[in-house]
């Protein structure tokens, strides 16, 4: 993929998002009777438009951003306001329209996971098979192995690693925990306990579910596609050590950053064999440190069960909803994370992934998720989808939230903030807008180069 491939990847999967979002502003408006003036993506001179009505439709040269303009939307503007003015609308219909953006890109994220689950199907689990398990884990402690099958937990039959991942998360803190193993055809009961702080999840635990060594989704370009390996290719083995299963051929990649190792694939009962080199990548280890790692672009190849459009639907609700939290737990350590990244890069080491980025980390990540397939991209423009929505509904002067905060302070004083504090409240916004903007592009630099 050369420079330009990831920038207009980018730039189609950022048009995506804001025409939506900016659609949901213009739609909603309308449907209250709102006068539109303009609707652009983009900033600065337009580089293409058409007028249709009172609305002028325009696509302007710097592409992050967008806006609607509505009529009698400026309250320094000194007119008597005409009833198809933004501000001679009631608290509520303001507040809708507001609002209207960021459900859109939630909408959006729904219908993309949706579209992909209905497309692809869901991973099928159907053994309790265990692929490997952890050092210094609970599940080693206890004494499980590669190839162990969990028949029962705490004497619950399970037939599923969903079903057992369901009842171990039910072992509280500090609870016994017994579990019913096959192996190799011998029963066998093993004790242990959940820790006393808290209680199992499927991490914590220590086990990975047994996957096949056979590849799924090969990245184009990647280590692994210029090798040759294509998908549902069986791996044998990594510089003649055997791989029987998928978590032992990640371990042996990830060790070998940069290193030229052999790998000897099946396709098709014929025999394969070539010289790869895992790709460094910087990642945040378990103690928070950067650590490098190997990658070769392949995905696991598991059994996919088609699904109805309502069940997908659901799915979608659900990953929308999982990424919610998951942005809401981070929020309240941003200042921590973004001040830790900068330290590092004042420091000369490297900036870590700190799970944060700005327009140069959205352009790699869509220009990679374009390399894995259209799956890949919907998946990635979903989530960016999600992420934009609350980042909009963030209580900063000049997004979404700000406006819907003034909007509550107008109803509960009975009168707009005056003209002074709406313009200190819009100059410390585009401060704070800016601060993030410049400190996360850093970052994003500071990566790039390694």
């Amino acid at each position: 993929m050369t420079f330009l491939e990831p920038l207009a990847v980018f730039a189609l999967a950022l048009s995506i998002l804001l025409l939506v979002h900016e659609w949901g502003h213009y739609w909603v408006g309308r449907r209250f009777g709102v006068r539109v003036l303009r609707f652009s993506l983009g900033f600065g001179p337009e580089i293409a438009g058409y007028t249709r009505g009172d609305t002028r439709f325009s696509i302007r040269g710097i592409p992050f951003g967008g806006y609607v303009l509505f009529a009698g939307s400026d309250p320094e503007e000194e007119r008597e306001h005409l009833p198809d003015d933004l501000l001679a609308q009631s608290i509520p219909v303001r507040s809708a329209i507001v609002l209207a953006g960021p459900v859109m890109n939630f909408l959006l994220a729904i219908f993309l996971f949706a579209v992909v689950l209905y497309a692809q199907g869901i991973p099928v689990l159907p053994d309790t098979r265990i692929g490997s398990v952890a050092e210094d884990s609970v599940a080693e402690t206890m004494g499980l192995l590669p190839d162990d099958e969990i028949r029962r937990v705490n004497g619950v039959d399970v037939e599923g690693w969903i079903e057992f991942s369901r009842e171990l998360g039910k072992v509280g803190a500090g609870q016994v925990l017994t579990l019913t193993v096959d192996r190799a055809g011998e029963t066998l009961e093993l004790r242990g306990s959940a820790p006393e702080d808290d209680g199992f999840g499927g991490t914590l635990f220590g086990v990975v579910y047994h996957i096949e060594p056979i590849a799924g989704t090969v990245k184009r370009g990647a280590p692994a596609w210029n090798a040759g390996l294509r998908k549902g290719d069986l791996v044998r083995s990594v510089d003649g050590e055997p791989v029987d299963h998928w978590s032992a051929l990640v371990g042996l990649i990830q060790a070998r950053p940069g290193q030229e190792v052999t790998i000897a694939w099946v396709r098709n009962g014929h025999e394969f064999e070539s010289r790869v080199t895992p790709a460094p990548i910087e990642v945040t280890g378990e103690d928070g440190e950067p650590m490098t790692i190997g990658q070769i672009g392949i995905e696991p190849g598991t059994e996919l069960e088609r699904v109805g459009a309502l069940a997908a639907i659901a799915g979608g609700w659900s990953r929308t909803w999982w990424i919610t939290s998951e942005v809401f737990k981070i929020l309240p350590r941003l200042p921590v994370t973004l001040g830790r990244g900068l330290l590092r890069m004042i420091q000369g080491k490297a900036a870590g992934d700190e799970g944060l980025g700005g327009p140069v980390r959205m352009a790699q990540l869509f220009g990679e998720a374009a390399r894995w397939g259209l799956f890949h991209f919907l998946a990635i423009l979903a989530s960016i989808s999600t992420q934009l929505a609350i980042f909009n509904l963030l209580p900063i002067p000049v997004l979404d939230g700000g406006h819907l905060s003034l909007y509550a302070v107008e109803a509960v004083t009975r009168r707009p903030p005056s003209i002074r504090i709406r313009l200190i409240l819009q100059q410390f916004g585009f401060a704070l807008l800016l601060l993030l903007m410049l400190s996360v592009t850093v970052m994003d630099v500071g990566r790039f180069f390694g």
